[in-house]
């Protein structure tokens, strides 16, 4: 048998612990607010202090908790992705084109830092809400540079010269990664690309 001290829903604790009151898990879970409070009742028992955390992360919410205007929206957004199986469009009618501009405040907020996690909890079910479209190309044009890279270190076991090349196809892949050291050096390198650079290439950075 399953102890008890194993939560049954670990999806709501970490919306509890995230600050995520009680009633908004149940309207973002389709669960009666009675069936969340039994749950944070029984995790309080066999995990005491559980709900202590949970309201010290309640109060420490800042000014940009979801309010009934936000969470509104960001139903509005769900049921506009559900229908038309693609994110709003600046190019659509009002609606769209409304839901567009909030959508955007949300992604610049993300990307400084001052989303809460709450939000960001009541966002995950909407696919690529966090991708800007407007990226969406060169980032996928990067992830094919970087495939084209790790096939030629791997088949000729060196980094790809841009000066002394042999081939415009090893001069292409040099200029490229001598981009990447200088947005590098620069802090202009984006964080997912340059992890993805010291997972595949541990000496790259000392290569020029």
């Amino acid at each position: 048998m399953t102890s008890r001290k194993i939560s049954r829903h670990p999806e709501w604790d970490q919306m509890l612990l995230a600050g995520i009151t009680v009633r908004e898990i149940a309207e973002l879970c389709h669960r009666g607010p009675a069936t969340i409070h039994y749950h944070l009742r029984r995790r309080d028992h066999y995990e005491p202090g559980f709900r202590a955390k949970h309201e010290t992360a309640v109060a420490a919410r800042n000014k940009n908790r979801p309010s009934s205007t936000w969470r509104r929206q960001a139903k509005e957004l769900a049921a506009s992705h559900a229908e038309r199986k693609r994110l709003p469009r600046s190019t659509g009618d009002q609606t769209e084109r409304s839901l567009n501009h909030w959508l955007a405040a949300q992604r610049k907020e993300l990307q400084s830092g001052q989303l809460p996690a709450a939000k960001i909890m009541h966002l995950q079910d909407v696919p690529d809400w966090h991708i800007d479209p407007r990226q969406r190309e060169p980032d996928e044009r990067w992830s094919e540079r970087f495939e084209a890279l790790v096939q030629y270190v791997a088949e000729y076991e060196q980094f790809p010269r841009y000066r002394t090349y042999t081939s415009e196809a090893e001069r292409s892949l040099g200029v490229c990664l001598h981009n990447q050291h200088q947005r590098r050096a620069k802090g202009k390198l984006a964080a997912w690309r340059r992890n993805a650079l010291d997972h595949e290439f541990a000496g790259w950075r000392s290569y020029a």
